[in-house]
């Protein structure tokens, strides 16, 4: 039976689970909530480029993008930052939805799976 890690384990959620080669993240958002769509956006994937390094992946090995945003108005803005981060030929499987997000101030949350 393959073992379970859990890195950052909180009350409700924990930051990083690997499972069979395979890395889910949680939602990540922006810590800063004052900035624009690109401010956050370009947080949240600092967000990912670092837990995912905690555990020996990285963006390259990215599988399936979910992005969260509070307003579809933000798409072109997010992509823009989204298009600057992501690897050239390794752009992973990808859904972007409109979603009322936990706190109004959060204008983008995103969920990755990656292979680790």
């Amino acid at each position: 039976m393959s073992s379970i890690q859990r890195y950052h384990v909180g009350p409700r959620l924990c930051e990083i689970v690997v499972h069979n080669n395979t890395v889910y993240l949680a939602g990540q958002i922006a810590e800063d909530l004052n900035g624009d769509i690109q401010q956050q956006t370009r947080e949240v994937l600092g967000c990912i480029d670092r837990l995912l390094e905690q555990v020996g992946s990285d963006k390259s090995k990215i599988l399936t993008t979910t992005i969260f945003l509070a307003d579809m108005q933000d798409y072109d803005g997010m992509n823009e930052a989204w298009s600057e981060w992501v690897p050239h030929g390794h752009t992973p499987a990808r859904a972007t939805v409109e979603a009322r997000l936990a706190d109004p101030r959060y204008k983008v949350e995103m969920t990755v799976v990656a292979a680790l």
